[in-house]
């Protein structure tokens, strides 16, 4: 299960390569840009992840003023990426009594720290009904560079490409056709995105009581990677189904959707391999779908269903191409 964490961690230090005034600090598997001398390996430290808001007072006591905008971000520091930052453990106040601190502390309220969640856009909101137990939200998945001893070293993975687009999903429940975004159970209406979407895939007609498929509706005017769409066109990147509340093997799902008339409209499969930590490396490079664009990441899954003790969930990870965080004017509407 993916969560924002302000964690307390043992830190990797490292000289700068390009600047003397810096320092590469590593955590799990991220890496920070912080001042040189500030952190020494073996050090403990608080590490605060991308997408944290920080109230304002912690701002200014960071003194991060000037690059700090809503949220903190992926950047670029002297040709090196930095994702989040490091800061001090912070005191505690004079007089209270409290334990210390200890690695694997979760210090996120302490902080006031809060995860930044994105607004949605008009185009792609609606009227909300209400939520609907048979109707379930998807998998929140974690980055890889929080968990990465997740899959064994024998273990079957299907790596496929992640889109940038906007998590629908639908299900037919008591023989009705819930749609929705990742969020909401949406009303059907003319226009609405989500069930332009579900219309194309004929799910009407297509799914049984107890199936529900997951989607990422993508095109223009839904995020800045448009995919080679034109105006007015958007197209659909099914990527995972549940049948009788329960999630498809890899196998399994491929089949349902070839079955189902929707072999060419899957999210490209990238690789399917033993676990190694190599096969990180597809989240670099262009985007199947769209060789002139960039690729937004990869999700890796275990190709047998299987519960993840460190997940506390399925065995399910996401890894982001350093490039995409990094781009400019970029959107994340959901």
């Amino acid at each position: 299960m993916s969560t924002l964490k302000a964690e307390v961690v043992r830190v990797v230090v490292e000289s700068h390569p390009n600047a003397d005034r810096l320092d590469l600090v590593r955590v799990k598997g991220w890496q920070c840009v912080s001042a040189k001398g500030q952190f020494q390996t073996g050090d403990l430290a608080v590490y605060l992840p991308v997408d944290s808001v920080l109230p304002e007072p912690l701002v200014k006591e960071l003194g991060i003023e000037k690059m700090y905008s809503k949220r903190l971000r992926t950047i670029k520091l002297r040709g090196y990426i930095s994702q989040g930052m490091v800061m001090k453990i912070p005191p505690h106040p004079p007089g209270v009594m409290v334990d210390p601190v200890i690695e694997g502390d979760d210090v996120t309220g302490m902080l006031g720290i809060t995860k930044y969640e994105v607004p949605i856009a008009v185009h792609m909101s609606g009227v909300q009904l209400p939520d609907d137990p048979n109707f379930f939200k998807y998998t929140d998945i974690e980055n890889i560079k929080n968990c990465q001893d997740v899959f064994d070293e024998v273990e079957w993975v299907a790596v496929t490409e992640k889109i940038h687009g906007t998590n629908a999903r639908a299900a037919k429940v008591d023989g009705k056709l819930l749609v929705g975004s990742h969020r909401l159970n949406l009303v059907e209406a003319e226009g609405n995105l989500y069930w332009r979407a579900a219309k194309m895939l004929g799910l009407e007609e297509k799914l049984l009581d107890g199936e529900q498929v997951f989607f990422e509706v993508y095109g223009h005017k839904i995020q800045d990677l448009v995919y080679g769409k034109k105006p007015g066109e958007i197209a659909v990147g099914i990527f995972d189904v549940m049948k009788d509340k329960r999630y498809l093997d890899y196998l399994e799902f491929k089949a349902f959707c070839e079955e189902h008339g929707w072999g060419d409209m899957m999210v490209p499969l990238i690789a399917t391999a033993q676990w190694t930590p190599d096969l990180v490396r597809h989240s670099d490079g262009k985007s199947v779908i769209a060789p002139d664009q960039m690729r937004e990441g990869v999700v890796i899954r275990a190709m047998m269903e299987r519960y993840s003790e460190k997940l506390q969930g399925r065995c399910i990870v996401k890894s982001i191409n350093d490039e995409y965080l990094l781009r400019r004017d970029g959107t994340e509407r959901h």
